[in-house]
């Protein structure tokens, strides 16, 4: 039975062909990871080293802390790391982890807040109908007899609302995994540290929110086990697409990146992959022509019409015959509601109030005045009193019928 987490859960939710590959055939991604799973890996790392040694009473410097970091970097950078925003660089992200961890320092010092008892600490995490979940802790404390922190350091780009942290699963499952190993613990706060911001969000659960969070979570676990059996794995496109490791083994990509002409071709009974992207840029223009072309065509067609429409009104023609077909004209008049910014418009609702037909209409609308004026629910001297604010238009369509 595969053992769960909160992560393969989530990649499951975020696109199940993307689960399929990592978790279930086991690919080998053929893209590096992003610039900012990176960064964060390298600030948490400076972190867990940082409270390795003040567990241990050796509280180093904020230099020290930071030059740690600059090694981490140099340590584990691989040249595939991929930086997707274009505007900015390596080194950019390379600053923002360094400004984070000199936030975080100059916060916390000298990290005596609590009792470390436990640092990237795995706890097992036992569900109904014998599911087991694993996880990792990234700092767990003791802040007192029967009360526990969980702490979960965040490098993204925002902060969540409160409510959306009280209805996080992963720190919720970690409590849960915290109260079945330590029965005593009485209080479990959990806490995310978004680095970015030096901000912390805090949130608690009750035995009632862990009970209907773990029958949730069994829930998605069966549905991920069917999915399994039946090897059903769509693609799932979203803007999370752009930073997947297996975007060019996706067949939603995987042409943008065989059509590149450092990638293999895939050639196809009708076509490489290269004409097949010639095609999309013949397919683009041709549309753009045809768009170009329908626009200088309606604009021709409106001027025979109106040829067509003053000749009628010149020859009192009411039809005008062709070869094969005929063109028939018909007048028709819409009542127009004064614009917001015409005073007249003030001067008409001023009218219906006045009148007290306004609650027959609700609202402005030209649909429901036209309709009013029709019936026979208001008087002819009321439909007088309306009639001089509004505006009429004029105009003149026209019909083609086959003879």
């Amino acid at each position: 039975m595969p053992l769960y987490s909160h992560s393969r859960l989530g990649t499951y939710e975020n696109c199940p062909f993307q689960y399929k590959l990592r978790y279930v055939d086991r690919v080998k991604p053929a893209l590096g990871n992003s610039i900012e799973s990176f960064m964060g890996r390298m600030v948490h790392d400076a972190l867990e080293w940082l409270y390795k040694l003040a567990r241990d009473s050796n509280i180093v410097s904020k230099d020290s802390l930071l030059n740690k970091y600059d090694q981490l970097w140099i340590d584990n950078w691989q040249d595939d790391i991929r930086v997707i925003k274009k505007d900015l660089t390596a080194e950019n992200f390379k600053q923002t982890g360094s400004n984070c961890l000199k936030m975080y320092y100059e916060r916390y010092h000298p990290f005596d807040q609590a009792i470390t008892i436990g640092l990237e600490e795995r706890m097992m995490i036992d569900l109904p109908e014998d599911k087991k979940m694993q996880g990792y802790i990234d700092r767990l404390d003791k802040l007192g007899a029967g009360h526990l922190a969980v702490h979960d350091y965040k490098t993204s780009n925002r902060v969540p609302p409160q409510a959306k942290a009280d209805q996080d699963r992963q720190l919720g499952l970690y409590a849960l995994a915290v109260h079945q190993r330590y029965p005593e613990v009485e209080k479990i706060d959990l806490v995310w540290h978004y680095v970015r911001f030096d901000e912390e969000v805090r949130s608690s659960r009750t035995q009632a929110q862990l009970d209907k969070m773990a029958d949730s979570t069994v829930s998605l676990i069966k549905n991920v086990e069917a999915a399994t059996e039946r090897k059903d794995f769509p693609t799932k496109t979203s803007i999370l697409c752009d930073w997947c490791e297996y975007k060019s083994q996706c067949p939603e990509f995987s042409h943008q990146f065989a059509s590149k002409s450092d990638m293999p071709t895939l050639d196809t009974a009708n076509m490489t992959a290269a004409q097949a992207a010639e095609t999309v840029d013949k397919l683009v223009e041709l549309k753009d022509k045809k768009k170009s072309m329908s626009a200088d065509m309606d604009a021709m067609i409106a001027t025979l019409e109106n040829k067509l429409i003053n000749y009628s009104k010149e020859s009192g023609h009411r039809s005008v015959f062709g070869s094969d077909y005929k063109v028939s004209f018909r007048e028709s008049d819409s009542m127009k509601i004064p614009d917001k910014k015409d005073l007249r418009r003030y001067e008409l609702e001023s009218t219906l109030r006045e009148m007290k037909l306004w609650d027959d209409l609700q609202e402005m609308s030209a649909y429901r005045l036209k309709s009013k004026l029709k019936s026979e629910d208001w008087s002819s001297e009321q439909k007088t009193a309306i009639l001089k604010y509004m505006d009429t238009d004029s105009s003149t369509s026209v019909s083609l019928k086959k003879l």
